[in-house]
């Protein structure tokens, strides 16, 4: 099994952070791409966003005040969306802002919950109301269009998040006397894409390798040296590849 410069994949994006990656969000019409980092250290979390096709930088590594308290929720309509907590001991939601492509407070609600995105709009309810009612909200500008709202339409992801299959998947038997644990596979326009844990004396390495008529395409080191196994190696969206390496501080994607 060799590789060939005649069947490729593109790098559309690639990005450092100072924290750790937390959460990755697209949105699910737009090539916009958000995601939040933690850095432990300093107490602080940061939003990032960016055009994956093209790889242009919307804004990067922002903070809200008490940024800390607050976390990535959704991207839509080309708006971030960041929540807040009841409390610091509490993972329930409370509070809204949004941003915009410039990384600008578009609007806030603090007394509002995101509870999901619809085809309508944005559904979100009043944490402090019981029982629970269900609001129809404008993305835009955070303006309610329906309060008490019964039903609304789930929006519709192309996301390709991968199976785990078994060794004999693997194009070269080789790789298989070297792997631990699961291997992860997805498939998308005729390439074959894998991850999967190789042993690495003590220490184990996490690669990607995606084939196009048995020809590899991309091979690469998501991880080297960790103590355990990365659960979340990839996902596919908008045909582009996603994917974080280097201790999870770096984010990519590519054209597929």
């Amino acid at each position: 099994m060799s590789s060939t410069n005649k069947y490729t994949v593109k790098l559309t994006l690639c990005e450092k952070f100072k924290g750790i990656i937390w959460k990755v969000e697209t949105d699910y019409k737009l090539n916009i791409v958000a995601i939040e980092t933690r850095d432990a250290e300093s107490h602080t979390t940061a939003i990032s966003a960016f055009d994956f096709s093209t790889g242009r930088c919307l804004f990067k590594e922002l903070q809200v005040e008490d940024s800390w308290n607050w976390g990535l929720d959704r991207v839509t309509s080309g708006i971030i969306f960041v929540h807040g907590y009841i409390s610091e001991k509490s993972p329930e939601h409370k509070g809204i802002i949004a941003l915009n492509e410039l990384g600008e407070v578009a609007w806030q609600h603090y007394n509002k919950t995101l509870y999901t995105i619809g085809e309508e709009g944005l559904i979100a309810y009043n944490p402090s109301v019981q029982p629970r009612m269900l609001e129809l909200l404008s993305p835009q500008n955070g303006q309610m269009i329906k309060y008490g709202i019964k039903e609304y339409n789930s929006v519709h992801r192309d996301i390709i998040v991968p199976e785990v299959v078994n060794q004999d998947a693997l194009p070269d038997k080789s790789l298989a006397e070297n792997i631990a644990g699961p291997i992860l596979f997805a498939q998308l326009k005729g390439k074959d894409i894998f991850s999967f844990h190789m042993v690495n004396g003590n220490t184990f390495s996490q690669k990607l390798v995606v084939y196009e008529h048995d020809n590899i395409i991309l091979n690469e080191f998501l991880a080297i040296n960790i103590q355990k196994f990365n659960p979340e190696a990839f996902f596919i969206e908008h045909n582009h590849l996603f994917c974080i390496r280097n201790n999870k501080q770096e984010f990519v994607s590519y054209l597929v």
